[in-house]
């Protein structure tokens, strides 16, 4: 796993991480972000920012906004509506779903089989589960953020006004 984004200092997750050999490993072990995804970069993103936003990790999405959300041509509305909208607020039924998702797993921790139908419609399985794993992995990195107290990024977005 790669310490540094191009251009930039370590990010403070990953130098607090890569004190401890052992969490170090098993953090990059578990990460997404490679290039055998089945989801597109702007799906994936999609999914992590809404997951974050809604777990209040204010420095990841903060990072993943910063570092990604124009290379996937995310809108100052979209961006917005990671923290502050519902799937309503998207235009892609395919988007609005990947909202949909993430809000019912993090909010009822499952899917209904109307909620994975409507998954199903858009993602074939490998997809859907990547999103879910994504939804998964991203909680975590919402709690090692959160119980760290990490110092939020100085060039990373931070969570608009409602």
């Amino acid at each position: 796993m790669k310490v540094l984004m191009r251009g930039a200092e370590p990010l403070v997750l990953f130098t607090t991480l890569a004190k401890h050999e052992r969490a170090w490993g098993k953090f990059g072990g578990g990460s997404l972000l490679d290039k055998a995804s089945p989801l597109s970069m702007r799906q994936r993103e999609i999914v992590i920012d809404r997951t974050t936003a809604k777990c209040g990790n204010e420095y990841e999405w903060g990072v993943h906004i910063a570092g990604f959300a124009p290379h996937v041509g995310l809108s100052e509305a979209q961006v917005h509506a990671t923290v502050h909208g519902g799937p309503e607020a998207w235009d892609d039924p395919a988007e609005a779903v990947l909202i949909a998702t993430v809000d019912a797993l993090l909010d009822h921790k499952k899917l209904t089989s109307a909620e994975w139908e409507a998954l199903r419609a858009h993602y074939d399985e490998a997809q859907a589960l990547e999103i879910i794993q994504l939804v998964g992995f991203y909680h975590g990195v919402s709690l090692i953020c959160g119980a760290l107290d990490l110092p939020l990024e100085p060039n990373a977005a931070r969570f608009p006004d409602a």
